[in-house]
């Protein structure tokens, strides 16, 4: 009888790097587009110190979710995909940031 593949177990780490990608992706994207009306509706002057904090906070969820997708590539007997997934989005949400930031400052 041929050896069967063991079925693979749930990734947990590379389940929390999808969700926090998830989250950083999402937050950067609507914080950037909310900092980049507010810049053409000039009341950015207002609301620029807390955007930049909630900006900075989602971005480091992006490298959080980089890290422990990095993490979830190397569980034995685990489903990959999901630490992938996060690792994507995770990058994503972290380089997002700077571009917004660049976006934002003109340059």
């Amino acid at each position: 009888m041929p050896d069967s593949p063991s079925p693979q177990q749930p990734n947990s780490v590379g389940n929390a790097s999808m969700w926090l990608g998830i989250a950083s992706a999402a937050l950067v994207f609507g914080i950037g587009m909310c900092a980049l009306t507010g810049l053409n509706q000039r009341w950015i002057q207002l609301a620029g110190t807390p955007l930049f904090v909630c900006g900075v906070s989602s971005a480091f969820l992006g490298l959080l979710a980089v890290v422990l997708g990095i993490a979830g590539m190397f569980g034995r007997d685990k489903s990959r995909s999901t630490a992938i997934v996060g690792l994507i989005l995770g990058l994503l949400g972290a380089c997002m940031f700077p571009g917004f930031l660049r976006a934002i400052g003109g340059g």
